[in-house]
């Protein structure tokens, strides 16, 4: 039987602002066994579960038919939801399924 300790988490918020170079040295310093995804939305540390089954078939379906329209048409690069975005507000997100950045 697995101890409560090796589950993931279901969600947390941080109550301390980082910035993006912050986060990424703390995102760095944790446990390489972690399996939750974080992401800094507005200087607040948020952690989510993995998305599992069935977000992740629908995650490829949507790359899979996106990303040959966007490469034929040379329009930019396709994202999954694992590639984390610095935005401007100093945010760093996952997209929700799939992304195209132009």
């Amino acid at each position: 039987m697995r101890s409560m300790a090796a589950l993931p988490e279901l969600a947390f918020e941080s109550t301390r602002t980082l910035n993006q170079e912050e986060f990424a040295s703390w995102v760095a310093a944790r446990w390489r066994g972690d399996l939750n995804h974080y992401e800094l939305l507005d200087g607040r540390v948020v952690m989510t579960p993995l998305a599992g089954y069935p977000r992740g078939a629908i995650e490829a379906a949507l790359g899979g038919i996106l990303e040959p329209s966007v490469r034929k048409r040379t329009l930019g690069k396709c994202f999954g939801p694992s590639q984390g975005f610095e935005l401007p507000s100093g945010d760093t997100v996952e997209p929700d399924d799939v992304a195209s950045v132009l």
